[in-house]
C-alpha cells in the first residue's frame, strides 16, 4: 500500500493544516531581480546557444529563500534560514531537449553554459527526437508579475514570529487532557528571470507564508490520544495572514479534540457522507489527480504495464465520474502554489477545463511528452528548484461549485448520513485505484442535523466507485484553496507545488469502516 506523506509536527500530532494565503497578478509592481549576473550573463548564454545550432533556447535564473521555524509546546524545537540562487539554460536543437544548469556562486562562462546544455541535446537527439512549436510563449516584451503579499515574511523579526507561533501552542498546554501543543511556520520567496530566444524578458515573484498549529489530547481512562490541527490550509501571501482569527480556530480544534476523546466508534456500514472541503481537496489530490498526470497515462511513472486507469486513447470520451464533476486547470487562481503570471517557460497564465460532467477532456502537460495530441492537453511547465530543468507539472485544479445550497442546505436534505472534516491520512494501492481515507472530525447527521460526534472513521473505496457516487456539490463561501508544499513527497512524478479548490459535496452509498483500533 502506499501510504500519503504529509507534513507532521510530531508522531503523536495527526496532520498538520496550514493557513490560507492570497495571490494576484500585479502587473505594476516589479519583481526584484535575484542577483548581479543576470543582464548580459542571461542574454549571452542564450546567444551562445543559438549560435551553436540551437533552434529554440530559454534561460531561468531562480533566487530562493525558505525559512521554517518550529515550536513544541513553548520551546523552539527548530529554525532554519536558507538561500539558493542558480540559473538552467535549456535548448532545443536537433530535434531534441537539453538543459545544464550552474549556480550562481560558480556560474563560469554563458559559453561553458550554452555548449553543456547543447552537448546534452546532441546526446539526446541520438536516441529519441520530437517536434517543436514555440506556441503561445511569450516574445519580444519585458513581463513583469507578482503574488499579493502585503507584508513580506522576510521582513518580519524572528522574536515576533516566534511570538505568534507561542501563542497558539500556550492556550491549550493550559488543559489538563492536552499534553501537547505544536506550532510551525514555513516561509518561501522565489524571484526568477526568464530570458529566451525570442526577445521575453519576464520577471516573476512568488511569495508563501505558512502557519499552522497541532494540538494533541490523551485521555487516561480509555488510552485515547486524539489530535486536532488548523483548519485552514497553505496559499500563497505576506505575513498578513496572521492577522486571521487564529484564536476562535484554536478554540475550535481544543473542543473538537476533546469531543473527539469521549466518543463512540462509528458503526460499520454504508453512508451518505457529507464531505467537507478541508477533507474533499485532499481525497481529489490524492485519489484522481494522479490519473490525470500525463506521465502516468503514457506509461511513463514507471508503473507495471498496464496498471494506467487512463490511457491515451481515452481523452475526450472517458467518463472518470459523475456528471456533477467538473475540473478546471487554473494558473490565475487566487492564493494558488502554482499561480503565476507565465509559466516557467513564457507561456501566459489561462484557465481551461480537464474534466466537464464526469467526461476527461484534457490533461496537463507540456510540449516533451511525445504522444499527447495538442488538443489533448493543457501545456504547463515549471521548474521546482534552480538547477532542474522546467518540465511538464501539475497546475492548480479547481472542482466547480455547484448548485446544491450551502454546506448546511446540503446538510439538511440528509435524513441519515455521516459528516467528515479535517484533513487526515490517506492510504493507496499503488495502482491509485483503492483508497482508506481516515479524516480528523466526524458526526452522525440525523434528521438533517449534525448530530453526535463518531471516532474512529475510515472511509475505504474505489476511485471509481467514489467519484461516480457524487450527488450534490456545494457552492458559497464554504469553497476551499488548500495546497502542497512539498508534492514529490506525495507522488515522484510531482515536483513543483500545486494548489486544490474544492467546494462542499455529498456521495452516496460510501462504505464507513470503524478504524482498526476500534474494531
Amino acid at each position: 500500500m502506499h501510504r500519503r506523506l504529509f507534513l507532521q509536527s510530531t508522531a503523536a500530532a495527526g496532520a498538520v493544516a496550514l493557513l490560507p494565503q492570497r495571490a494576484v497578478r500585479s502587473a505594476s509592481r516589479r519583481a526584484s531581480a535575484p542577483g548581479a549576473m543576470e543582464n548580459d550573463w542571461l542574454e549571452d548564454a542564450v546567444a551562445v546557444a543559438m549560435s551553436r545550432g540551437a533552434t529554440y533556447a530559454e534561460i531561468l535564473m531562480r533566487d530562493e529563500r525558505r525559512s521554517s521555524i518550529q515550536l513544541r509546546k513553548e520551546d523552539v524545537h527548530a529554525l532554519s534560514d536558507s538561500r539558493e540562487q542558480g540559473v538552467v539554460l535549456r535548448v532545443f536543437k536537433r530535434g531534441a531537449w537539453g538543459a545544464a544548469a550552474v549556480s550562481v556562486w560558480n556560474h563560469g562562462t554563458p559559453g561553458m553554459l550554452a555548449q553543456r546544455a547543447c552537448d546534452a541535446a546532441e546526446a539526446m537527439a541520438q536516441f529519441s527526437k520530437t517536434t517543436f512549436v514555440p506556441g503561445s510563449r511569450a516574445t519580444d516584451a519585458a513581463l513583469r508579475w507578482e503574488s499579493e503579499c502585503r507584508i513580506n515574511p522576510f521582513d518580519v523579526p524572528e522574536k515576533e514570529k516566534i511570538d505568534f507561533l507561542r501563542s497558539l501552542t500556550e492556550k491549550p498546554l493550559k488543559i489538563t487532557q492536552i499534553p501537547f501543543a505544536v506550532a510551525n511556520l514555513f516561509t518561501q520567496q522565489t524571484d526568477s528571470i526568464l530570458r529566451n530566444s525570442l526577445g521575453a524578458d519576464i520577471r516573476q515573484r512568488q511569495v508563501v507564508t505558512y502557519p499552522n498549529f497541532a494540538v494533541t489530547a490523551f485521555h487516561q481512562k480509555y488510552r485515547r490520544m486524539d489530535s486536532r490541527s488548523s483548519s485552514l490550509e497553505a496559499l500563497a501571501a505576506g505575513w498578513e495572514v496572521t492577522e486571521r482569527n487564529f484564536t476562535s480556530d484554536l478554540e475550535t480544534a481544543m473542543q473538537e479534540v476533546l469531543q473527539t476523546q469521549t466518543a463512540d466508534p462509528v458503526a460499520e456500514g454504508s453512508y451518505r457522507l457529507v464531505v467537507h472541503p478541508s477533507v474533499l481537496w485532499d481525497i481529489l489530490f490524492d485519489t484522481l489527480l494522479p490519473h490525470l498526470d500525463a506521465r502516468r497515462v503514457l506509461g511513463l511513472d514507471g508503473g507495471r504495464p498496464g496498471d494506467q486507469w487512463i490511457r491515451p486513447g481515452d481523452i475526450g470520451h472517458k467518463r472518470i465520474g459523475s456528471p456533477l464533476l467538473n475540473l478546471v486547470a487554473d494558473m490565475t487562481l487566487r492564493g494558488g502554489l502554482a499561480t503565476a503570471g507565465w509559466d516557467d517557460t513564457g507561456r501566459p497564465a489561462g484557465r481551461v477545463p480537464l474534466v466537464e460532467e464526469g467526461v476527461l477532456r484534457r490533461l496537463p502537460g507540456d510540449d516533451t511528452l511525445a504522444g499527447l495530441d495538442a488538443s489533448a492537453r493543457f501545456p504547463v511547465t515549471r521548474s521546482a528548484h534552480w538547477s532542474s530543468a522546467p518540465g511538464p507539472a501539475m497546475p492548480n485544479v479547481v472542482m466547480a461549485e455547484g448548485k446544491d445550497g450551502t454546506l448546511a442546505d446540503i446538510i439538511a436534505g440528509v435524513d441519515n448520513g455521516l459528516f467528515i472534516k479535517g484533513r487526515g491520512s490517506i492510504v493507496t494501492n499503488p495502482q491509485r485505484t483503492l483508497f482508506r481515507v481516515k479524516p480528523q472530525m466526524a458526526w452522525m447527521i440525523r434528521g438533517g442535523s449534525i448530530a453526535e460526534v463518531v471516532r474512529g472513521v475510515e472511509v475505504e473505496t474505489s476511485v471509481e466507485q467514489f467519484w461516480n457516487a457524487l450527488v450534490a456539490v456545494g457552492a458559497g463561501r464554504e469553497t476551499m484553496t488548500a495546497g502542497e508544499l512539498f508534492p514529490s513527497r506525495v507522488d515522484g512524478l510531482w515536483s513543483a507545488p500545486f494548489s486544490v479548490s474544492a467546494p462542499p459535496a455529498l456521495f452516496t452509498d460510501i462504505p464507513v469502516y470503524p478504524a482498526r483500533e476500534q474494531r
